[in-house]
């Protein structure tokens, strides 16, 4: 992103989270920037692209923290810990989209605006199940979307929290919100669950938008992340170079991915993983299923 994109983004944001969206002009915006109304318009065509612009910006500060490779070498739970203390600080240091959210909770959603979100929701979803699944393994899988409604409800209770009274230390509180989501599986049993499956995939479009240039390739980097001390891994390699490279083709050969899916697909760890593939390249399911 050019710097001076950047620099309008920042400052509508600022001005968004005093003064309310609908209640900033352009001019005000440009003005704050430092340049001209005219000039504006050489970076944005309207508000309502600045505004999917800063939803954007926005996202990509959370992929950033989600997606880093930093902490590859570390055990699931000391990744999942750090990913989320930067998460938080990030967040905070950014705080002022969250307060243009609490200032405007109404603001009118342009379908662009919606399908940005909707990626966002996605992305976060996927973060927190494929954490939750390696550090409590495939027997969650009943209630994984109730963890994971249950974690990004203490996740986002903390941080409005926070940004009002930043009275608890962030290297405090993840360890705290992780331990209370231990004692919620502890307590849980599968019958338990109050959001089956079905249920969830019934309303999955109105919440979420599988964002496709992020699906593939960082699915296949989390597969490698996971048998990276594997006893098979040059072998798995294989099938997942092959998926990379068919990825990348304009038409990629299905029956090549379906032949690496179902080699990697013998491996339980790496099993909601696959499906998410499987999902992407709408294969039959029924190949994937013991």
């Amino acid at each position: 992103m050019a710097e001076k994109s950047k620099l309008i983004i920042e400052n509508a944001i600022k001005l968004f989270s005093t003064n309310s969206i609908s209640s900033t002009s352009i001019q005000d915006i440009a003005t704050e920037s430092g340049i001209s109304k005219g000039a504006f318009y050489l970076h944005f065509k309207s508000k309502d692209a600045l505004v999917v612009a800063i939803i954007d910006y926005y996202s990509d500060l959370i992929t950033s923290c989600i997606q880093k490779s930093d902490y590859d070498e570390l055990i699931p739970r000391e990744q999942y810990n750090l990913k989320l203390t930067d998460l938080f600080e990030s967040i905070l240091k950014h705080k002022d989209f969250i307060l243009v959210q609490m200032k405007d909770p109404s603001i009118p959603l342009t379908d662009e605006m919606k399908s940005s979100l909707k990626r966002l929701n996605y992305k976060m979803t996927q973060f927190h199940q494929n954490y939750l699944t390696e550090l409590y393994g495939e027997q969650i899988k009943p209630i994984l979307w109730d963890l994971t409604l249950i974690i990004d409800g203490l996740f986002h209770s903390y941080l409005k929290f926070l940004i009002h009274a930043p009275v608890v230390e962030i290297r405090t509180l993840v360890p705290y919100i992780l331990e209370r989501v231990d004692s919620i599986v502890e307590g849980l049993k599968p019958e338990d669950a109050l959001l089956k499956e079905e249920q969830v995939t019934a309303v999955l479009s109105d919440f979420f938008e599988v964002d496709d240039s992020i699906s593939v390739s960082d699915t296949l980097n989390e597969i490698r992340n996971v048998i990276k001390e594997s006893e098979k891994k040059d072998e798995l390699y294989v099938s997942i170079d092959m998926l990379e490279e068919e990825s990348q083709k304009t038409h990629p050969r299905v029956p090549i991915i379906q032949g690496m899916l179902l080699n990697l697909h013998n491996e339980p760890v790496l099993r909601s993983l696959i499906q998410r593939l499987v999902n992407h390249y709408q294969l039959n399911d029924s190949l994937f299923n013991d």
